[in-house]
């Protein structure tokens, strides 16, 4: 396989991711007229339309390094992949099915344990060891998510089933949002 036919095949990623990014951003509602009519760009639209825009810009910051990587190898006469030895694909899988486990815990366990569940492994995967740390960075941005989506933006989040909507509500009141 020449270096050209393996870097172009390496772009199809962020070319996809790109383009998902921005025809969906186009449909978070059936109705995009809706979008239109709101006048708060912190409305129920805001946060997907941003975390689809950030989607859409690392896209575009990984196809720029595909794209340098690909006029590397061409020039030198080596292969593409040397660019990228040494990235951890298994720690990126790992990754992808934990982003996918916090969506289905969401509902059940509610965003304050999913949340700081997902952070603290989000975390141990990175390579953070160190319990203070850990403790530290789960704590104070799962709080901090609280404020802005909860208090701040006023975003309905999931409480939780049973014991967890207990605790949710708790939590709440402790902090001050409800």
């Amino acid at each position: 396989m020449t270096p050209l036919s393996h870097g172009l095949r390496r772009l199809a990623t962020p070319a996809a991711l790109l383009f998902g990014s921005l025809l969906l951003s186009q449909h978070i509602v059936r109705d995009s007229t809706m979008i239109a009519g709101l006048p708060d760009p912190v409305g129920p639209t805001g946060w997907p339309r941003l975390m689809l825009g950030a989607v859409g810009l690392c896209a575009l910051i990984w196809i720029a390094k595909e794209l340098l990587a690909l006029r590397r190898a061409v020039h030198q006469q080596k292969p593409i992949d040397e660019e990228y030895e040494g990235y951890a694909y298994g720690r990126a899988m790992i990754g992808l099915g934990l982003v996918v486990l916090y969506g289905i815990a969401l509902p059940q366990l509610g965003f304050p344990i999913a949340t700081a569940a997902f952070v603290a492994l989000w975390c141990l995967i990175g390579g953070i060891r160190r319990p203070l740390t850990l403790a530290l960075v789960t704590g104070i941005g799962c709080v901090a998510l609280l404020y802005i989506f909860v208090l701040l933006a006023q975003m309905p989040l999931n409480r939780g089933q049973g014991v967890f909507d207990g605790f949710t509500v708790a939590l709440y009141r402790l902090l001050g949002i409800y």
